[in-house]
């Protein structure tokens, strides 16, 4: 039995790993564009109505993560767009971490968290302090 509750364990952690993968440096570096915006909570119609106005924002945005670890987000509302900004990986949190790029060289300055995600042929972006999930695509 004590086997057995080993082997189903093995297959289920196994088996979630196999579902969702964490993306890597290599896999991030490029233009990527929204393709749908995704909420993980519910939202009353008021709130539905104002999430439109985001939701249409985000369709027309690009995340540019650069391999020399400059990023950009280029947003419809500029106060919220990110010009020479730093990525880097934190293993920590399975997260890529945007900041100033003056503060590369520290944990100072976050700006945004993203974990990246493939699930299937998709591409998901979770948006760290948000209930945002972005379904994204690579520009060639």
């Amino acid at each position: 039995m004590k086997h057995l509750f080993i082997i189903v364990f093995f297959i289920t952690f196994l088996g979630l790993n196999i579902g969702a993968q964490t993306l890597t440096d290599s896999d991030i570096v490029g233009t990527w564009t929204v393709k749908k915006v995704n909420l993980l909570i519910e939202l009353s119609e008021e709130q539905k109505q104002k999430m439109k106005v985001l939701e249409d924002a985000f369709l027309n945005s690009k995340f540019e993560f650069e391999a020399d670890k400059n990023f950009s987000f280029l947003f419809e509302f500029k106060d919220m767009e990110i010009q020479n900004g730093h990525w880097k990986y934190d293993e920590l949190s399975n997260s890529f971490i945007i900041q100033e790029w003056k503060n590369k060289e520290t944990d100072k300055g976050k700006l945004m968290a993203i974990k990246g995600k493939r699930e299937g042929e998709k591409i998901l972006f979770f948006l760290d302090e948000s209930n945002l999930v972005l379904e994204m695509e690579k520009e060639q």
